[in-house]
Parts: C-alpha cells; sequence; structure tokens
C-alpha cells in the first residue's frame, strides 16, 4: 500500500511541476513580448494634395529621417553642418547637388519641416530630420511651399488604425536608392531645439507573469487536494 502511495505521488508531482514551469515559461515570455509603438507622416505636395503614412515600431524611439524611410518615401538628401535636409519627396522638389534649387528667386520652393504638438499646433523644426526624435505619439509632417503653411491638423489616432496588431503597409511607392552621401556644398545651421524626454517605464507591472504564476499555484493545490482524497480512499479500501 505504502509502494502504491509513493507510485502515484511521484506521478502527480512531477505532472503537477512540469505544468507549473510550463506555465511560468509562458507567463514570462508574454511579459517580455515588445510593445509595438505608432507614429504619423503627412506630406503635403504641390497644390496641397496631402500623403498620410502610419509607421509601427518597437524600438524606444527613431529619428525624423529613418520615419520617412520607414514609410516607403523617395528621398533624395543632402548633409551639411545643420543635419540632414531632405531635397526631394516623391520625384517633387531639388537634386541633392542643389538642395534650394527653387529658392533662388522669390517665391521660395522647399520642404519644410514640422512637428505636431501636444496642444494640436504645429511647430517649424528647428533641426535636421536625422536628429530629431520620434517617440510613439508623434506626428511629422513635410510641406513643399515657402514655409509659410502649416500641415493638416491630424492626430496620430486619425492617421493611424486603432489596432496595432499588424505592420501598416505604407501607400507610397519606395525608393530604389536613397543618396545620403552628395558633394560638398555651402554649409547650413540650424539652431538646437531639446528633444522630448523619453517615457519612464520603470516600476510598469508584469501582470502577465504574475497572473500565470496565480492561476499555476492554484492548479497546483487542487491537485494536492486531489492526491490527498484518493489516497485515503485507498488506504481505508
Amino acid at each position: 500500500m505504502v509502494k502504491l502511495v509513493l507510485h502515484y505521488g511521484w506521478r502527480w508531482a512531477s505532472g503537477a511541476t512540469l505544468l507549473l514551469w510550463l506555465l511560468f515559461a509562458t507567463g514570462v515570455a508574454l511579459a517580455q513580448e515588445p510593445d509595438l509603438q505608432q507614429a504619423g507622416l503627412i506630406i503635403v505636395g504641390e497644390q496641397g494634395a496631402v500623403t498620410t503614412v502610419c509607421v509601427t515600431f518597437t524600438e524606444p524611439e527613431l529619428t525624423g529621417l529613418s520615419l520617412m524611410e520607414r514609410a516607403g518615401a523617395a528621398l533624395k538628401v543632402r548633409s551639411g553642418g545643420g543635419g540632414t535636409a531632405i531635397c526631394e519627396i516623391n520625384g517633387l522638389g531639388c537634386p541633392a547637388t542643389d538642395c534650394f534649387c527653387q529658392c533662388k528667386t522669390a517665391p521660395c520652393q522647399y520642404w519644410s519641416y514640422f512637428h505636431r504638438q501636444t496642444d494640436g499646433t504645429w511647430s517649424y523644426s528647428a533641426r535636421g530630420a536625422d536628429s530629431w526624435p520620434i517617440l510613439a505619439g508623434a506626428v511629422d509632417a513635410w510641406v513643399w511651399g515657402d514655409g509659410t503653411v502649416s500641415p493638416p491638423d491630424l492626430s496620430v489616432a486619425e492617421i493611424c488604425a486603432p489596432v496595432v496588431n499588424s505592420t501598416t503597409v505604407p501607400a507610397m511607392t519606395p525608393s530604389p536608392e536613397l543618396p545620403l552621401e552628395t558633394p560638398p556644398l555651402e554649409t547650413f545651421v540650424l539652431p538646437e531645439l531639446t528633444p522630448s524626454p523619453m517615457p519612464s517605464t520603470d516600476g510598469a507591472p508584469a501582470t502577465g507573469a504574475t497572473g500565470y504564476g496565480f492561476f499555476a499555484l492554484l492548479l497546483f493545490v487542487l491537485l494536492g487536494i486531489i492526491f490527498i482524497r484518493r489516497a485515503h480512499s485507498r488506504r481505508g479500501a
């Protein structure tokens, strides 16, 4: 009788231990899954034609330039003392060797860079796209013109779909190549702007692992009760 109890007790304990480990490992894996972030991009071309793209990413932040590249925009850029200037977007603009070719006479036509503020207003960028941080919920805009016309008032919620479980497909044709290195021209210097602070993630509760751990503990207790009852019934028999 003692051998029988030990035999079944060992089998129940081994099965419960394995189940507990599987539940705990699954909870930890779910808790460590990276969060999907979203940012919006607005491009205003000739005659006010508006294109919007929702970009999904898992990094803590992107740059304004990488946001354009992930949106699939065909770019021609020029690097200078103040950062990277966007000379042409999707075939509209100037070559990298003469980035402001349409500003030699009035009215000046170029790609002006804007950032959407938390209150819904737009601010003209004082930094190049390669050094501007893009955080979750940010909206960048590029407008072809003389720099005096603000982009349309569109938030990231209006640009992006409400569910972020899949990667958004850009609505623009990717560029076959991005000429990031160009012949040296005159240096243009833009004033520095302090980047927005990164959102803190300290103290975020690990609800996934805690929930699985509690469920596994409860299951283990139930299995113990069943084992004790079966042992008593066999002993009485």
